[in-house]
């Protein structure tokens, strides 16, 4: 989840939840307020009922049903009860109201001098009266008609009025989240286009002063040191590759010289061969470095032209056999994969061949027939070539690691070599936009694919 995700949703979340929180709060609290005010109506309701019945000789029981139902304070579907001392009715207001109470519930009327409960959609009161030492009680009961619809509709209004709220804040941290991050991304993107062929690429400063702006001060300090550190690394490569290939050259033209003088006892040869196969490797090892060094000097893209793919696969083959006569190397171009197959790509000549001859090199050095065998097909815009051999394959987890610098599979025993050639074949590999696979099909045959996109 990204910051902008998080900060919509944590903003959301929080503001949704106040909301609902401030809602609950303003109808719980009306909801009180309506319950008490109706408490209070009732009670004064109940005692002006009783005190006209007890206390006034001249109102009787039918006078005081005259006067309930002709009251201008009357409530909605009022009834009231009147008991006396024996907890025996005295009084109804109506003949047919039903109001459930129970004598155990008038003793604690009298304890604690006022109960008040909901009864359906009636609330019921019932209160003590004390009156010349004897106890009344009155229950009252009526429907808050006109506090029930305000309360009913606040109800509405709040929650409407929350999902519209809530909606609207959603909507609004979603996009002001995504406005105001926007330089953010902005700055992301700039940051993926910087790769090891532009270190010198530094990211635009935002023209307002942000935590962005100094950001991106913070990270061109920090590709400054990166790019300097990098060619320092590069250029000391380069120096060390070129002081190091004139002596080794030197040790062994020596060596050969003193191979081939006919005083050199046969053993001090056989020993000699062995310093110039290790001095050989060496001497490869230092050239591999030294093409990276040039690998890495180069420009995107700075010498590619349009080239024949089979023209630079001969041409590589060729320069494998010089060196390794029983090389045997076998060309096809697979028709079935398209009608038509271009074979133009755009490449540097001299690094591609290079790439292909440490391919080839590499499948003879570990073929068991000395045999090489390349296909070349097509597939949508891009030129698939697979190089197999029949050998021992290398028993790893995960292939790719054997295009890891100076990473060799345990296939290699015995077999010179110094663990560079495949690393340098996936950089220039990777100059050119081509991608390379090894893979084992077989406990016995190994498999290099190469997916190089077409010329346009």
């Amino acid at each position: 989840m990204n910051l902008k995700l998080r900060f919509s949703l944590f903003f959301s979340l929080l503001f949704s939840i106040l909301v609902g929180a401030v809602m609950f709060t303003i109808y719980y609290l009306f909801s009180n307020f309506r319950q008490e005010e109706f408490r209070d109506r009732l009670s004064e309701k109940a005692e002006t009922t009783v005190k006209l019945l007890i206390e006034v000789k001249e109102v009787d029981y039918q006078l005081m049903k005259i006067i309930d139902r002709n009251s201008i304070n009357r409530l909605y579907n009022e009834k009231t009860l009147i008991f006396n001392n024996e907890m025996q009715l005295i009084y109804n207001s109506l003949d047919d109201a039903i109001v459930p109470w129970s004598k155990e519930e008038l003793r604690n009327v009298k304890k604690f001098n006022s109960v008040f409960k909901r009864y359906k959609e009636y609330d019921v009161l019932a209160i003590h009266y004390p009156y010349s030492g004897k106890d009344y009680y009155v229950l009252i009961s009526a429907e808050d008609k006109y506090g029930n619809n305000k309360l009913r509709y606040l109800k509405y209004l709040l929650i409407v009025s929350s999902v519209i709220s809530v909606t609207l804040v959603w909507t609004l941290s979603f996009y002001l989240s995504k406005k105001s991050l926007q330089p953010l991304d902005e700055f992301s993107k700039e940051i993926q286009d910087i790769t090891d062929k532009n270190l010198n690429k530094r990211i635009s400063n935002p023209a307002s002063d942000s935590e962005i702006k100094a950001l991106s001060f913070s990270f061109n300090q920090m590709m400054d040191r990166i790019d300097t550190a990098y060619q320092s690394q590069k250029a000391f490569t380069g120096n060390a590759s070129h002081e190091l290939r004139t002596p080794i050259a030197k040790i062994l033209a020596q060596l050969e010289n003193v191979i081939r003088s006919v005083d050199t006892p046969e053993t001090i040869k056989k020993t000699l061969n062995s310093v110039i196969e290790d001095a050989g490797q060496l001497s490869e090892i230092v050239t591999s470095l030294l093409l990276l060094s040039e690998l890495n000097n180069k420009g995107e893209y700075a010498h590619f032209s349009k080239l024949r793919l089979d023209e630079i696969i001969f041409a590589s083959s060729v320069q494998v056999s010089r060196l390794h006569p029983e090389f045997k190397f076998q060309f096809e171009i697979d028709a079935t994969t398209s009608s038509e197959i271009n074979l133009e790509v755009n490449a540097d000549e001299i690094l591609l061949q290079i790439a292909f001859a440490n391919l080839f090199r590499n499948a003879f050095t570990y073929s068991e027939d000395k045999t090489v065998k390349c296909i070349v097909g097509q597939e949508a815009g891009n030129l698939h070539i697979t190089i197999t051999n029949i050998g021992p394959t290398p028993n790893v987890k995960d292939t790719s690691e054997l295009f890891n610098t100076f990473t060799r599979g345990d296939n290699a025993f015995e077999k010179t070599g110094s663990g560079i050639g495949l690393s340098i074949v996936k950089r220039i590999l990777h100059y050119h936009s081509a991608t390379i696979e090894y893979q084992t099909p077989t406990s016995n045959l190994n498999m290099l694919v190469v997916t190089i996109p077409v010329a346009i």
